[in-house]
């Protein structure tokens, strides 16, 4: 975990969205309702992407997938380094309907609270 000077405004969005069980698709809908941001989930995955990326590596959210949701938090398996940064690159993970792998779902851990 690296220590942090603060968030880049696409890590804060992320932040502030994860904060309650968010799949990515609700967070991805979230970005594109501002309509001064990307106009697709096309265009936003790179941002969005790199944003839980780096909010996952420095601890400050945790992803987990998930086969159906709304589920208990335990019962989703950790998604995070390489696998994390191959998986939610594409633009499937970003849509909604049903998810090919299962779906995944990113939380604030203790740590990333603090900044929100």
């Amino acid at each position: 975990m690296r220590e942090r000077t603060g968030l880049t405004q696409v890590e804060y969005f992320v932040l502030h969205e994860s904060d309650g069980d968010a799949p990515l698709p609700e967070i991805a809908d979230a970005w594109l309702d501002n309509g001064a941001r990307s106009p697709t989930v096309e265009e936003a995955v790179p941002a969005l992407a790199g944003a839980l990326v780096s909010l996952t590596a420095d601890g400050l959210v945790e992803v987990r997938r998930f086969t159906s949701w709304p589920a208990p938090w335990n019962g989703g398996a950790t998604v995070e380094g390489e696998h994390l940064r191959a998986e939610v690159g594409g633009v499937d993970p970003w849509l909604p309907g049903p998810a090919r792998i299962g779906l995944l779902v990113a939380r604030v851990t203790e740590e990333g609270g603090a900044y929100l």
